[in-house]
C-alpha cells in the first residue's frame, strides 16, 4: 500500500507524465462533448425540411442505375413516422452520416445513402448469394436494387413497413413485371382474385407470403418455403391445420393459359418418344382443374346455344305467324 502511494506521488511529480494524463482526459471528455454537441435530433432537421419555403427540390442521380430524377426535399412528417424508418430510435444522421458533425444549415449535395453497408448487409447478402439472383444473372436480367422493391414514393426515407397495404399490393405488381405467366395464373386463383379487387390484407397471400422475400427458391428445392417439407408450415400461417391434401392446392392454375394447352398437345404428339411427359401432365392437379373448367365452359356454351336457338326459332315462328295472319286478312 505504501509503495503504491509512493509510485502515485512520483507519477504526479513528473510534470511530463502529468501533462500527458491531463491531455488524454481532455481528449476523452471532448470526444463525448462533441458528440453531444453535433448529434442532431430529428426535430432539428424537421424545422427546415417540413417548411416548403425553407427547402427546395434538387436533382438526384441514382449511384447504381444512373437514373436522374427531380426530388423535393420537403418531408411529410406524418408519412415519415409511418414509414419503416420513422421509429423513435432512428435518426436522420443514421443514414446521412456525412451530416453527423454538422450543425444548422448544411451543403446541399450529400453522399448517397448506402442501405447495405451500414444496416442491411445480411438481407442483401442473402438475396445476392441466392439462386434467384444467380438465375437472373445467367439470363442477363438486371438485378433489382433495394430501392426497386422497398422504396416509397419519394425516397428511401419513405420505405414502407412490411405490413403496409400499398406496399403489399405493389409487391404483386413488381414480381409480376418479371413473372408475367405466374402473375396471370395467380390472378386466376382465389388469392389473386381478391387482391385484384384491391384487398391486400394480411389474411390474403401475396407473392412474398408464399415464396419468401430475399431467399426465393424453386418449389422443387427442399429448402424452399413451398418445398415438400415446408409447404404445410407456410400454408399453415393462414390456414391452421393445413395437411398433406391441402398443400396440393394449385396456386397458379393454368387452365386459362394458351401455353398450357400447347405443351399438352406437344406432349401428346411425343407420347411414343417420351410417354412419361404425358403421364406427368395427366397426374398433375392442373389436369383436373382444366377438365372441370372445360366442362363448365362447355356446359355454358351448350346451354346458351340451346337457349339462343330456341329464342331464334321462336322469333322466326312469330314472324311467319304474323305473315299468315296478314294474308288471311287480305284474302
Amino acid at each position: 500500500m505504501v509503495s503504491l502511494s509512493k509510485t502515485t506521488v512520483g507519477i504526479f511529480k513528473d510534470s511530463k507524465i502529468c501533462k500527458l494524463i491531463i491531455i488524454s482526459c481532455l481528449i476523452f471528455i471532448s470526444s463525448f462533448s462533441s458528440i453531444n454537441l453535433f448529434a442532431q435530433e430529428n426535430s432539428d432537421c424537421m424545422e427546415c425540411h417540413t417548411d416548403p419555403s425553407s427547402v427546395d427540390s434538387k436533382v438526384r442521380v441514382d449511384h447504381v442505375t444512373g437514373e436522374v430524377e427531380l426530388v423535393s426535399m420537403v418531408v411529410d412528417e406524418e408519412e415519415y413516422h409511418a414509414s419503416a424508418h420513422g421509429g423513435e430510435d432512428f435518426y436522420c444522421i443514421d443514414c446521412h452520416a456525412d451530416l453527423e458533425d454538422s450543425e444548422g444549415e448544411h451543403y446541399p449535395n450529400l453522399q448517397p445513402v448506402d442501405c447495405v453497408t451500414f444496416c442491411h448487409d445480411d438481407p442483401a447478402a442473402t438475396f445476392l448469394e441466392g439462386s434467384h439472383a444467380s438465375l437472373m444473372l445467367e439470363k442477363g436480367v438486371q438485378l433489382p436494387t433495394c430501392k426497386y422493391c422497398h422504396t416509397g414514393q419519394k425516397s428511401k426515407m419513405n420505405t414502407p413497413r412490411a405490413d403496409n397495404l400499398e406496399h403489399r399490393g405493389d409487391t404483386i405488381e413488381k414480381c409480376g413485371s418479371c413473372h408475367e405467366k405466374y402473375y396471370r395464373s395467380y390472378r386466376n386463383n382465389l388469392h389473386g382474385q381478391v387482391t385484384a379487387m384491391g384487398y391486400v390484407g394480411l389474411d390474403i397471400a401475396t407473392c412474398v407470403d408464399c415464396h419468401g422475400q430475399h431467399t426465393i427458391l424453386n418449389s422443387t428445392n427442399s429448402e424452399s418455403t413451398l418445398g415438400s417439407e415446408n409447404a404445410k408450415e407456410t400454408c399453415g400461417k393462414c390456414h391452421p391445420g393445413a395437411g398433406a391434401s391441402f398443400v396440393k392446392h394449385v396456386a397458379h392454375p393454368g387452365y386459362k393459359d394458351v401455353g398450357y394447352y400447347k405443351s399438352a398437345l406437344i406432349a401428346l404428339k411425343n407420347i411414343r418418344k417420351d410417354p412419361g411427359e404425358i403421364k406427368g401432365i395427366v397426374k398433375s392437379p392442373q389436369t383436373l382443374l382444366t377438365v372441370l373448367f372445360l366442362a363448365y365452359v362447355g356446359l355454358l356454351v351448350v346451354t346458351f346455344a340451346q337457349f339462343g336457338t330456341h329464342m331464334l326459332l321462336s322469333w322466326l315462328g312469330s314472324i311467319l305467324d304474323d305473315r299468315k295472319e296478314n294474308k288471311s286478312d287480305h284474302g
